[in-house]
């Protein structure tokens, strides 16, 4: 009973602080048990900050469309800054979308990380599914590691131009360990280059034939070499000659065996 009048009074005096105007709009639209289960479960301090920040109807967007418990820890994990930020920087859909799908620690490693800003570029630059779908194949922790061994720019600039099934085929096949050696060698212009002439599959395929380091030895090789890319022949010029010339050359005509005849068998009259 006694934490059920606390939690009563929490309400009156976060209301209080708000106003008449703002406090009878956010009671009216959310209701007086929504609103007194979420100041049970948040400190009303966080709630005030937040509420004072945003307007009436972000307020009651957010606890609508966000559910309870994910709201709660959202607010846990997050930073006012950074919560107020988020919430101004995206739509309420795709707020409440990355709410469910990636957890609200994992949001604050990205914030406290690469900063809020930045956070919100990647979301944005790569798309909020893609994102979605790209933090499901690798730990944030992973990625924030790539982050860190390359760069930023880098990282989205690759991630932007392959698809997600790309993402997934590479991931699966070779892990995250060598894309920093990959992208610091050649360079992110240059990698794209290589993506887009051989495609994923082949890239991975010559990955595994040669090894990593034999094919960034191999491309050192081939730098150095004075070619002539005129002196690239046309290979399907050379193909279409080839089959004509088969076709026009005669076969030699197969020779006839011979059939034996059975020698038939005669009788002597008597």
């Amino acid at each position: 009973m006694k934490e059920v009048l606390v939690t009563i009074q929490s309400v009156y005096q976060y209301l209080e602080k708000l106003g008449p105007k703002k406090s009878f709009q956010i009671l009216k639209n959310l209701g007086y048990e929504k609103l007194l289960s979420l100041t049970g479960k948040v400190p009303k301090e966080r709630l005030i900050v937040l509420t004072q920040k945003l307007s009436e109807n972000t307020v009651v967007e957010l606890v609508n469309l966000i559910p309870e418990r994910l709201l709660v820890d959202m607010i846990r994990e997050n930073s006012d800054d950074d919560l107020v930020y988020f919430i101004h920087s995206l739509p309420m859909t795709d707020l409440a979308l990355i709410s469910r799908s990636i957890p609200p620690a994992d949001v604050s490693m990205l914030a406290s990380t690469l900063g809020k800003e930045t956070s919100i570029d990647i979301l944005k630059t790569l798309g909020i599914e893609k994102s979605i779908s790209l933090l499901k194949e690798i730990p944030m922790k992973d990625f924030l590691w790539l982050v860190k061994e390359t760069n930023v720019t880098s990282i989205i600039s690759l991630v932007s131009v392959m698809s997600v099934a790309d993402c997934k085929r590479w991931i699966k096949t070779r892990g995250i360990e060598e894309l920093p050696v990959i992208l610091n060698y050649f360079g992110v212009e240059n990698t794209l280059a290589i993506f887009h002439k051989l495609g994923i599959a082949t890239a991975l395929d010559l990955l595994h034939l040669l090894g990593t380091r034999e094919m960034l030895e191999l491309s050192q090789l081939i730098s150095t070499m004075n070619l002539d890319s005129h002196k690239i022949p046309d290979l399907h010029l050379i193909k279409n000659k080839f089959q004509k010339e088969s076709k026009s050359t005669p076969k030699p005509k197969a020779k006839k065996s011979a059939v034996k005849k059975k020698a038939k068998k005669t009788t002597k009259k008597k």
